[in-house]
């Protein structure tokens, strides 16, 4: 009965951690999201933010040692536009209008004197590597009439992939989960156009992600002292 005791007061006591998340609004300087716990990354024409040094969580706090770094560029030769979701809903309802509107954007061949740019990639640098990271991300882009399908790809020590319905999408998000960095605490992000794009330039977007440490330390202690206890409890029978 003693150790039935010790584990409730272990349960009562015990506080499970609370996820980090990282929210980042690509796009338009022109549209920024500014609002504490998010993080814009944009480009004027010919100047993308090839790094963003100070990752904020939140709560607005900076994340230690995180960083933003473009792998693969997007379209840079002019600016992204602004004709993604004005009225985000259903799993996209709580994304501020400032970062559903705007994105990146990349292309298949030649476009608007950019060179073919198939992908476009960024990674995400300095991650604790005992930690999961849940991804999930929005691709919008309105007022159009074929299938600008949008993959993403994510990879640390693990990895995950997923497709999306961009064309005038306010409501769905794609979510991948429980990626773990590698061994630099990397984790690197690839966009491209999915096998259903039928656009002729083959156009795929990324307007915002938000990434999720889930932890949860505390959660792991408690089953493991749970096992324990309840096997001292079967040999003291």
């Amino acid at each position: 009965m003693r150790w039935q005791l010790t584990l409730l007061c272990v349960l009562a006591t015990a506080t499970p951690a609370s996820a980090l998340t990282m929210s980042f609004d690509f796009g338009n300087n022109a549209r920024l999201t500014n609002l504490p716990g998010w993080n814009d990354v944009f480009h004027a024409s010919g100047s993308p933010t090839d790094t963003l040094f100070v990752v904020n969580d939140s709560n607005g706090n900076p994340v230690p040692g995180v960083t933003l770094v473009e792998t693969d560029p997007f379209y840079i030769v002019g600016q992204p536009s602004q004709g993604g979701s004005e009225s985000p809903s259903g799993a996209a309802a709580g994304f501020p209008v400032d970062a559903t509107d705007d994105y990146y954007f990349g292309h298949t061949g030649a476009f608007g004197g950019g060179d073919d740019n198939p992908t476009g990639g960024f990674k995400l640098t300095g991650l604790n590597q005992s930690l999961a990271y849940d991804f999930t991300f929005f691709s919008s882009r309105t007022g159009v009439n074929d299938n600008r399908e949008t993959a993403f790809s994510v990879t640390g020590a693990n990895n995950g992939s997923g497709v999306t319905a961009t064309s005038n999408n306010n409501s769905e998000v794609l979510p991948i989960n429980g990626i773990m960095p590698d061994t630099n605490g990397e984790i690197s992000i690839v966009v491209s156009a999915g096998a259903n794009n039928d656009n002729g330039n083959g156009f795929y977007y990324i307007n915002l992600m938000q990434v999720s440490a889930i932890p949860e330390p505390a959660t792991g202690l408690l089953l493991a002292l749970a096992g324990g206890f309840a096997a001292f409890g079967r040999r003291h029978r």
